[in-house]
């Protein structure tokens, strides 16, 4: 037995890793080498998803839709401007970021209130230097733990803030070290996506405008795609939200934001928001890369947003054209599935 484990190990540190490696600028490839020959995974055809199961394990793993639709933004047509009042959550880790991020938060095309959040005073100061000739809203920049990454900042530190707007937007300052080759361009595709333009921003707020919208994120960067799965979160994100009152198993559709960047109504958070996490309960950071409560609450968004009423939608350049505001109302249906819908 142990010779077989031997082999297997060198197998896999010798062959599959070195043709993931290889496989990673091709997405079908690399899906292929990472579920059928990583994890030897069952798949099965449940109509419009795919399901693989991985490894004989309840971590199952939706893989692809066929009908798998986003709205196209800008929109297609004029709107009157949405008089929300907005807010921009925004975590800093690394000040060298700021500046880009300045400029794409001066798109949104009305006025805007940031809180930032960082790790440290001498960040604190960077960031507060960059920011300081933003006149589009006030700014407030604090300074809380190394916990959480985005995710506890936003949700614990800010938590008091979000009664006070109609829709906000969380960001951060992203750089995937552990993937840096692969993953080379994620940043970019999110915040083009949520803040690219002022006309995208205008598009996105007339989507959130819709009473049955609660979140808003970017269609997916095509080398993550292989990514969006339970991964070593299952346990972790079922246990957290029936702390919410929310039951889930594995047969629900898995879909997140991938990256933790979005638009959303805080209403439609309200689990989130209201429930007693703190600072305490996420690990101190030493480079995680999945299994913590941050990826947990990562995959928990869109049950919370189901759950609170609202639906969700995908946005990115090429989707669903809108030409009008019926066509727009006609594609948001069309293009939201349910994470509460289950498989089987």
């Amino acid at each position: 037995m142990n010779f077989y484990r031997r082999l297997r190990n060198f197998i896999r540190v010798h062959f599959i890793e070195r043709l993931l490696d290889f496989s990673a600028p091709y997405p079908a490839l690399y899906e292929f080498v990472f579920y059928n020959l990583n994890h030897k995974t069952r798949r099965e055809d449940c109509g419009d998803v795919f399901f693989m199961q991985m490894n004989g394990t309840e971590d199952f793993v939706q893989l692809k839709r066929e009908k798998d639709f986003a709205l196209k933004i800008p929109l297609d047509f004029a709107a009157p401007p949405v008089k929300f009042k907005v807010a921009a959550v925004v975590h800093i880790f690394y000040p060298e970021l700021a500046a880009e991020m300045k400029n794409l938060l001066l798109n949104i095309p009305c006025a805007v209130d940031l809180f930032i959040s960082t790790p440290s005073p001498e960040k604190k100061v960077a960031i507060e230097k960059t920011f300081s000739d933003f006149d589009k809203g006030r700014v407030t920049v604090k300074i809380f733990p190394n916990r959480g990454r985005d995710i506890a900042p936003a949700f614990v530190g800010f938590r008091d803030i979000y009664k006070n707007y109609d829709a906000c937007v969380h960001i951060h300052s992203k750089k995937s070290p552990h993937e840096k080759n692969r993953l080379a361009g994620w940043r970019e595709h999110l915040y083009k996506n949520l803040l690219g333009s002022p006309e995208i921003v205008g598009g996105i707020l007339q989507i959130l405008a819709n009473e049955k919208v609660g979140a808003i994120f970017p269609q997916y960067f095509n080398p993550i795609r292989v990514f969006i799965n339970w991964g070593a979160n299952y346990s972790i994100t079922k246990n957290f939200l029936r702390g919410l009152g929310i039951e889930i198993d594995n047969r629900n559709l898995i879909e997140f934001p991938a990256g933790s960047m979005f638009w959303f109504k805080p209403k439609a958070l309200a689990p989130l928001l209201e429930s007693d996490l703190t600072f305490e309960d996420f690990p101190e950071e030493s480079g995680q890369l999945d299994g913590t409560i941050a990826h947990a609450i990562e995959r928990a968004f869109l049950f919370i947003v189901e759950t609170s009423g609202f639906i969700w939608i995908k946005i990115d350049g090429d989707g669903l054209k809108s030409s009008s505001q019926k066509e727009l109302d006609e594609n948001i249906l069309k293009a939201w599935h349910s994470v509460l819908k289950k498989w089987r």
